[in-house]
């Protein structure tokens, strides 16, 4: 069965999506762009679409995405869609569709805990204000379950808080192979996971430090 044939199936009133997935209903405008999405992946070449509010972008474009087969790199303009992206559609969808598929998140090395600048920030003087050290407390309680180590888990962490860039690495402070946390550092293993993955969502600021330098991930 091509692509083509697959996506129409897919999205039928009675198809695999309206019966798997909550509150789905078929729509015009969200089927054409699927068609012409998976199109695209066929013949390959550049698609730009424009579509407005409610039109159902996300599953045009993710449902061909994934019945292609292809490994995918998705971008989005911020984070809280990379998030929603990872979090909700994607397994939703997966499911649905029923397909063997490795997604993975990626973000910059500021997205995510560094458990040796963690270590040392208990002994930073510069933390000892009340309101700093409630939320290295904080922080230092959700390293101890977090598996990803991205900050975006820790509700309530603004992500402007003066307390982040001492417990995140930089290009300049990390010690790479000779830090003591190497094996365990979270960096590394969303890298290893994005290398590893049939699709990997990024967002459109690592995306471009992907294409124009060497160590994106330290963006």
């Amino acid at each position: 069965m091509t692509l083509l044939a697959q996506v129409d199936e897919a999205f039928a009133p009675d198809g695999v999506l309206s019966h798997m997935v909550h509150q789905f209903g078929a729509r015009p405008g969200q089927t054409e762009m699927a068609r012409a999405i998976a199109q695209m992946i066929d013949d390959g070449g550049v698609l730009v679409v424009e579509a407005g509010t409610g039109v159902g972008k996300t599953f045009a474009y993710l449902v061909p995405a994934l019945l292609s087969g292809a490994r995918v790199l998705l971008s989005t303009a911020t984070k809280t869609l990379q998030d929603q992206l990872f979090g909700r559609d994607l397994p939703q969808l997966v499911k649905a569709l029923g397909l063997p598929v490795r997604i993975a998140l990626l973000k910059g090395r500021a997205s995510y805990l560094c458990q040796h600048r963690l270590a040392l920030a208990r002994q930073d003087p510069a933390l000892d204000d009340r309101t700093m050290a409630r939320t290295l407390a904080k922080i230092e309680q959700w390293a101890q379950i977090t598996r990803s180590g991205d900050l975006a888990e820790l509700s309530g962490l603004d992500e402007r808080s003066p307390v982040l860039p001492h417990v995140t690495s930089t290009r300049d402070n990390c010690l790479g192979s000779e830090c003591p946390k190497f094996r365990a550092c979270h960096v590394n293993h969303a890298r290893r996971e994005a290398m590893a993955a049939d699709v990997v969502v990024v967002n459109h600021h690592l995306f471009f430090c992907l294409l124009y330098t060497s160590d994106a991930a330290d963006e």
